[in-house]
């Protein structure tokens, strides 16, 4: 009963207060700068509603996956385009690959070619194409809940990147400089369409 090991034994050992970090001066910028809202960012309609007023501060505080879950949610959710480029754009400019790889991705669809290819090759896909697979497979899972409409314009932009060369054309596993972008594309419409 008089065991040191009980749970009513109330002697607890103290440990001086130096051993830990001193919270007083905790810079909320900082910590809501650098958050990790990879949970959110995987399921974006989760921060529509309880969750708002914690992706403001983040927002606020210029959290890149905060900008991209903004980003997602202007643009497929409240159907406000410039808005939704404009936090994914954020969330690219500070590095974000989903974000680098989306807004890439609707900058082509829109029909703005040099930015949305300049924005895909910051991915570095010419060395590593598995990279711009994994992104797609993030995006896809982002955007598995939401809607995402097909427009007419991103079929005819689509079309508008085909190659002019037959390089690679059946294999979507197979790019060159002339394809990617294409193929990048095709399968976002492709995911529109369905």
């Amino acid at each position: 009963m008089g065991s040191e090991q009980s749970v009513n034994n109330y002697n607890t050992y103290f440990v001086d207060a130096s051993d830990y970090d001193d919270y007083s001066n905790a810079d909320p910028t900082s910590y809501f700068r650098n958050i990790s809202l990879r949970l959110f960012a995987a399921e974006p309609r989760r921060m529509l509603g309880e969750h708002a007023k914690f992706k403001e501060l983040c927002l606020e505080n210029d959290d890149p996956e905060a900008h991209f879950i903004e980003g997602i949610l202007q643009y497929f959710i409240h159907k406000e385009k410039h808005t939704g480029l404009f936090h994914l754009c954020q969330s690219a400019t500070a590095n974000y690959e989903n974000s680098v790889y989306l807004y890439g991705l609707l900058r082509l669809a829109k029909g703005n070619y040099i930015t949305g290819k300049r924005y895909l090759d910051r991915l570095q896909w010419k060395e590593k194409l598995s990279t711009s697979d994994h992104f797609w497979e993030r995006i896809k899972y982002s955007l598995r809940e939401i809607p995402v409409p097909m427009k007419r314009a991103y079929y005819i932009n689509m079309v508008n990147l085909q190659p002019r060369t037959n390089c690679h054309p059946d294999n979507m596993a197979v790019v060159c400089k002339n394809c990617y972008y294409f193929k990048r594309l095709e399968k976002f419409v492709e995911f529109a369409t369905n």
